[in-house]
């Protein structure tokens, strides 16, 4: 989680220098993604990440140095389409590229930019492993706003017809009463529904195992409702200390004190190791890229 946190930072330090157009923060996500994705047997299991999924595709096995040219070069090619209209350079067009997550040795299935279609792409690929008998389970992500579509209730309503090996999970944001769309769903008959804390890492590790062995089982699918208290670098600034909401990193150091396992100078080694690979990787990303321009 702190690995992710500090490419998240990294990420957002890009954007404010201009480097990149677009970062879909993962802060306060990252308990509900690495929690999960820890249960995910790599290279059996397939895995349908949404773009604000960076914990999920780190545990996976994306390194860092990939993260940092997915979004660079992104930023580089739609750069490139851009054109002055005239010769002064007045009415360039701005573009905004949004990324979409993919690594396909490791399972990981780009997703497109329509929001929810990677919710019907999972049911087929769970149909799909059902019919080869397969033991591999299709685990897709997807943030609240995907609720609110059709190909999600389409999607969801097909795994659980045919008892496929799936697990949603849906990560809804608490700090917005509004964007929550599930409440208002009637979820199809044949399908487990269960809400989880997802600040707690340890909550998520246990909600998503029961729910792949579920799956696996041959009992049918699972949609994992994790609540999660979104929070991006300027709100953290801007706020109080007494006001923050709640952070997956604090609530996982409180768990480790309760066990007598949380030590200072090892989390301060820790974070100071993690943040030096993660710079390498961001320096390395930046001079390959500036390279291929």
């Amino acid at each position: 989680m702190l690995f992710s946190r500090i490419v998240d930072d990294c990420a957002w330090g890009l954007f404010k220098q201009g480097q990149i157009d677009f970062v879909a923060s993962a802060r306060g996500h990252e308990a509900a993604q690495v929690g999960s994705a820890l249960c995910i047997e790599v290279g059996l299991d397939f895995t349908l990440p949404y773009y604000r999924d960076l914990g999920v595709v780190l545990t996976i096995g994306m390194t860092p140095y990939e993260v940092f040219r997915t979004y660079l070069l992104a930023h580089s090619r739609y750069s490139a389409q851009d054109r002055p209209v005239g010769a002064s350079g007045e009415g360039r067009v701005e573009r905004q590229c949004v990324h979409h997550w993919g690594y396909q040795k490791h399972n990981m299935i780009t997703g497109t930019a329509p929001v929810a279609t990677q919710i019907l792409h999972a049911a087929g690929v769970a149909f799909a492993c059902k019919l080869r008998k397969t033991p591999a389970v299709t685990v897709a992500y997807c943030g609240d706003g995907a609720t609110a579509e059709p190909d999600f209730l389409e999607g969801i309503k097909f795994a659980a017809q045919h008892v496929l090996p799936a697990v949603f999970i849906c990560e809804q944001d608490c700090s917005d009463p509004a964007l929550s769309c599930l409440q208002e769903l009637e979820l199809p008959a044949g399908i487990e529904h269960r809400h989880v804390n997802g600040v707690d890492v340890v909550e998520v590790y246990d909600a998503m195992r029961n729910a792949m062995l579920h799956a696996r089982s041959g009992l049918g699918p699972v949609l994992l409702e994790m609540h999660v208290v979104r929070s991006g670098l300027d709100q953290h600034k801007q706020m109080p200390s007494e006001q923050l909401p709640a952070d997956p990193l604090l609530r996982c150091r409180q768990l480790m004190e309760e066990q007598g396992v949380w030590d200072e100078q090892w989390a301060s080694e820790l974070y100071e190791r993690t943040f030096e690979e993660v710079e390498q990787a961001l320096e390395d990303a930046m001079r390959d890229v500036v390279g291929m321009r």
